[in-house]
Parts: structure tokens; C-alpha cells; sequence
């Protein structure tokens, strides 16, 4: 996979990938171990979907179709000068395009264990950079147990002093049932366990997630004054001429945000990282003099029903 570089892989620069199907290949490598492996992964899988009361992330196609382990799972090499730019793993299925409903199952949580023995992280780099928010949420974020996922933020306010998660339902059908199938909300802060809807019913596209359209989803589909110059998308909608436009990328890292604190995370052999797949920007800056090595996936959890609109 070539995402450090322009162009056709470069294996001493690029990420390269051992995907599942090799992974489970009992003929490659040492099979017992990366079974131990997985054995081990299933019960963390276990614990995560206790802990944060996610019973979703143990059952289903997840685990049925790929596996208790992971139902993605990998070795991943960077080379020296590799670099991963910034992203989230996982948007709304409605975000998508057409075909955002057609898989089973969507990311839920990505983990990553490194691999590299006496990493020296001034002289080597390679860290896991993540943009965690400077004030805590008030409700859950990433993704609701109804299976509705995040797709922005309600900064804090003088009146409102608290950040509150945006969330995407796309089976929300309008007054005349022909207004659209989507329409984004908040926990509403003086009803607990009720919602707020805070936009008009509207027909979801990925035009929602280029440059832009944070401005107008602010101008027109945003109904309360006060909530519109408060929402932002997780990430900053992009366009192709922005990456025309910008500062070439060189793993150096990306500014961070007015509501985001970054956070590096030394790649030292045996670290076990863990965080939520919609909800968490991050990126790996360039590794420098030797390879770079971690064991990485994601935990899945089903996708929700598809809307009535899409069954023909």
C-alpha cells in the first residue's frame, strides 16, 4: 500500500501489509503463535465490548464471519521514511456513497501492538500521533448502541460550556415522508435519555464530506443559530485541489485543531494501544534509519439495518 510516497510502492519508504487471509494461512510463518495471538485478541475483544457496554462488538457477522480475534487483522511495515496521514478509520455508512450499506459490518475499535525491540523514538520516529479534544464530552461518542455513528462536534460555548458529540441517523424520515432519510442530533441537554435533532431531514451524500460543506451543512441544514458556528465535522473536509494546494506531506505531522491536544505514542515493542475508530483522528509521522513494525486491526461490529429507502 503506498502511503508514504506518490506514485507506485516504494518498499524502502511505503507500508506494507499482510492482510487476513495470509494471516490465517497455516503454511505461512509460525501459525501456532499467531493463533495464541488471536486467542488473546478474542478476549480483549470480550473485555472491550463489557467495558464499553458495546455487546455489539462481541456478537454477529463480526465474529461469526471472520472470528473472535479480529475481524481485521495485519502486520504492517513502515520503512524507513514512511509516514501515515492524518484520518479516521471509519465514517458514517450514509457517508459512503451507494455502496455504505452493503458490508456487514463496520470498524468499531482499532488496536496496535508494536513490535520493535529498543526503539529509540528521538533518533528512529515513527510515533502514533492521536488528537484527543482539550475538554471532555458529555455524552457517548463514536458510536450510539443503536448502531448511529458521529460525524461532528458542538464546541463549547459560553452558555453551553460543555463539547457535545453530533451524530448521523439515517433512518430518520421527514414530516411528509419525503423530506429525506437523515438528519443529525445530540443528546438533549434537559431531557436525559431523549435526543435533540439539530438539522432538517436531508438525502445524505459524501458531497457532505468535501470542501465546503461544513459551511453550508452550518447554513442550511443546522436549524438553532447558536448550534451553527458551534458544529465542525470530525475531520476538516477536503477537496482534491486542496491536496494541489497544501504543503506537500513529509511525515513531520499536522497542526492540530483549536479544540485538540496531539498525543504521541512511542511505536516501543510490547505497547498495546487501543482507541475508538469514528471518533479519534491520528496519524504515524516518518520513521527514520530502520524499519518500523506493529501487529494492527480493527474490531467490527454490525452495521445497522438498511434504511427502507435503499431496499428495492
Amino acid at each position: 500500500a503506498s502511503y508514504g510516497t506518490a506514485g507506485k510502492f516504494d518498499p524502502s519508504k511505503d507500508r506494507a501489509v499482510l492482510r487476513l487471509n495470509r494471516w490465517k494461512d497455516t503454511a505461512i510463518g509460525n501459525w501456532q503463535a499467531r493463533k495464541a495471538f488471536g486467542d488473546k485478541m478474542a478476549r480483549l475483544r470480550t473485555a472491550l465490548a463489557i467495558n464499553l457496554d458495546r455487546p455489539r462488538l462481541d456478537t454477529g457477522h463480526s465474529v461469526e464471519d471472520f472470528g473472535g480475534g479480529s475481524t481485521e487483522i495485519s502486520y504492517t511495515r513502515f520503512g524507513p521514511g514512511a509516514y501515515l496521514n492524518r484520518h479516521i478509520d471509519e465514517h458514517h455508512e450514509e457517508l459512503k456513497g451507494k455502496d455504505g450499506w452493503k458490508k456487514p459490518t463496520r470498524r468499531s475499535v482499532t488496536w496496535l501492538i508494536y513490535l520493535n525491540p529498543d526503539w529509540d523514538v528521538k533518533k528512529h520516529g515513527g510515533e502514533l500521533r492521536v488528537f484527543e479534544r482539550k475538554k471532555s464530552a458529555v455524552a457517548e461518542v463514536g458510536a450510539r448502541s443503536n448502531g448511529d455513528l458521529q460525524i461532528g462536534w458542538l464546541r463549547s460555548s459560553s452558555s453551553d460550556p460543555v463539547e457535545r458529540p453530533v451524530f448521523l441517523d439515517g433512518h430518520c424520515i421527514g414530516q411528509d415522508g419525503k423530506e429525506g432519510n437523515c438528519a443529525m442530533y445530540i443528546d438533549d441537554p434537559s431531557r436525559t435519555g431523549n435526543i435533540k435533532y439539530i438539522t432538517k431531514p436531508f438525502y445524505a451524500s459524501p458531497i457532505l464530506f468535501v470542501a465546503g460543506s461544513e459551511q453550508l451543512t452550518q447554513k442550511i441544514l443546522i436549524t438553532r443559530p447558536d448550534f451553527k458556528e458551534r458544529f465542525h465535522y470530525l475531520e476538516a473536509p477536503k477537496s482534491a485541489i486542496d491536496g494541489i494546494l497544501a504543503k506537500k506531506p513529509d511525515g513531520t505531522g499536522s497542526k492540530e485543531g483549536e479544540d485538540e491536544v496531539p498525543k504521541d505514542i512511542s511505536p516501543n515493542g510490547g505497547t498495546l494501544v487501543v482507541f475508538d475508530s469514528v471518533s479519534v483522528p491520528h496519524e504515524v509521522l516518518a520513521t527514520r534509519e530502520r524499519e518500523r513494525f506493529a501487529c494492527s486491526g480493527w474490531f467490527h461490529e454490525d452495521q445497522q439495518d438498511i434504511p427502507d429507502h435503499l431496499i428495492s
